[in-house]
This record gives C-alpha cells, structure tokens and sequence, in this order.
C-alpha cells in the first residue's frame, strides 16, 4: 500500500551544506497493519512522516526519493492533487494535537470543516458520521457540542484521532500523539487505537521513543537511528532476537513491569550532529561492538530471515575462489 524508496530529507542551511535529517530509507507498509517507528529524539522520525505526508515546506527543505502509495508517487503529484489525497486516503495525527483544535470553535464544526472541503455530504450525514467517529474513540457524541477548552488533554487527543478517520483514509501517520499524557491515558488511547486499526483496516505509521509501547501494539517495528532505519522487523521477535546493537541498547532502557527482577541500562553519548559529514557506521562511538570497519566503511542494508539490519556484524563474508 505504501513504499518509500531511497529518501533523502535536507534541511537547508546557509552555514552549511545542510542538514540530511532522513538518509536514504526505504521500507513498505501493507494493508491493514500497524507499524511503529522508534528511536531517540532527533533520529529524523517526525522529519520522516512529514516528508510522506507531504508537509515539508520546499523552500526549507530539500526532498528526493519516492513515496508511492496505491501505486501513485506523492513526491510527482502537484499540490491541488496532493491536498485532496489528504484525509481521504492519508491523515496525520500531530505530537502537538491536543493543541491542533481552533479554540473558538465548537468540536463538530472543525469536523464538518473538513468534511465539507472532502466530501458531498449533508449536514444531518456529517453529523451521523461525528457522532460515530467520537463513539468509536470512546467519547460521548454529545462532545461535539463542546470547545475545545472544555475538553481534557486526552480528550482531546481521542477526538484529534477521530477527525483523522473522518474520511476513512487508508493510512494514518500518529506522530507521537500521547507524549503530553499521563502513562494511563497513553495506555488506554494507544489500545483503543490498536483495536481501531485491526477493526476498520486501516494502517497506521505509529512516531515514538516509547519503545514498550510500541511494542505491545504494533506488529512491526522500525528502529531509526541517525536518519536510517537500522533494523526493522517482526514486533513478537524483536524483544528477544533484536540483531543491531542500537536495538539491543534500547532494549536496555525498557523493562517489562510485570517481570519478577527488573535490570535497566544506559546507552553512554549522544546521537551524532548531522551537520556533520558521517563517516562509517553513525552509531559505532556509542556501539560495544564496534569493529575497525565500522569507523570507516559505510554499512549497507542486510537481508535477514524476518525483516533487516543495517550493520556491519551481519554482512555477508566473500569468499574466496582459488
């Protein structure tokens, strides 16, 4: 349904040659499945969904490579075109979405605004479709009568996803929706989202660092590091067979809470200034596995039985024909 080729995403600068925020990934989303993204801040995964969305302003920002959806290359599509494929057949829910409401507006109209632009449908129609879509999110219809600032942080947010699916897109884009929610608000909208997804069959594209929150909600996960995906892979294998060392360290910071003894771990310096040229492997300063080719030669991407890898420990070996 979705595939991304080869993207590359820089931020231009005047100082420097730029910044390569996203580094040639590449990756594939089917029908009906839900994908999580992790990795520390700064790795490149908002710049990431922004630049499938087709949110990155061009004058700032220098985009190459494909995002084909449905067979059609977004990144070709002029902008009239690129807008009315938005909500219908792609949305976006925003780390900052309790805040994306107009304040001065009741929550039904903000709905009907996109409904309106989107679609042919009448007033007693949209107001049937609301109704459902705040049912579906576990929200009382009747708050669609409300402003926003009558409504709670998580809400908020459970009507922010529900405008998402207004027009039943057929992938939704969450970047960090639950960061501002308690660790019990976070619980219960991801579930329901969860339980959303595997009901109405669309997939999702799930931006986090919560790498346990992730895990029990996805059915793949893509670990990003330095503006790369370093490993992507199957969510029930990753917890026990994660292969690239950045995964293995973050697995180290997450716990199991219902585990008899919890061990807890660090992972010493910080991601690297993409200002920078990188050379090598980007996280070989940090890795305990680094070997003498990892500070000068390039990994490449490495096929596994489920999923792959971008790292040096897992490339194939030459052989040598006398």
């Amino acid at each position: 349904m979705l595939q991304v080729k080869d993207l590359w995403v820089t931020y231009k600068s005047r100082r420097s040659a730029g910044v390569a925020a996203v580094r040639g990934v590449q990756f594939d989303i089917p029908d009906n499945t839900f994908v999580g993204l992790v990795g520390e801040s700064g790795c490149g995964k908002s710049t990431l969904g922004f630049a499938i969305a087709g949110l990155l302003d061009p004058k700032r920002n220098n985009v190459q490579g494909e995002v084909m959806l449905d067979g059609q290359d977004l990144r070709k599509l002029p902008s009239e075109q690129m807008r009315a494929l938005r909500w219908s057949k792609l949305s976006v829910v925003l780390q900052g979405g309790m805040n994306a409401f107009n304040p001065v507006l009741k929550i039904k109209h903000q709905f009907m605004d996109v409904m309106r632009e989107h679609s042919n449908m009448s007033k007693a129609e949209m107001t049937e479709r609301i109704a459902e879509l705040l049912s579906a999110v576990d929200l009382d219809p009747s708050v669609m009568e409300s402003y926003p600032h009558e409504l709670s942080g998580g809400m908020k947010q459970r009507a922010a996803i529900a405008l998402s699916l207004v027009l039943k897109p057929r992938l939704v884009i969450l970047d960090e929706p639950t960061t501002a929610l308690d660790a019990v608000v976070q619980r219960s909208i991801v579930t329901m989202l969860s339980d959303l997804q595997r009901e109405l069959g669309f997939s999702v594209l799930f931006v986090s660092h919560d790498l346990g929150l992730v895990l029990e909600v996805a059915q793949r996960v893509m670990v990003m590091y330095a503006g790369q995906i370093v490993e992507d892979k199957p969510a029930s294998m990753l917890m026990e067979q994660a292969e690239h060392p950045y995964t293995q360290a973050l697995l180290g910071c997450y716990a199991n809470p219902r585990a008899e003894h919890v061990s807890l771990s660090g992972i010493p310096g910080s991601p690297p200034d993409l200002r920078a040229v990188l050379r090598g492997c980007p996280f070989a300063p940090r890795c305990a596995k680094k070997m003498d080719i990892c500070a000068v030669e390039t990994p490449r991407l490495v096929k596994r039985e489920e999923g792959s890898v971008l790292c040096h420990l897992y490339a194939p070996k030459e052989v040598t024909v006398r």
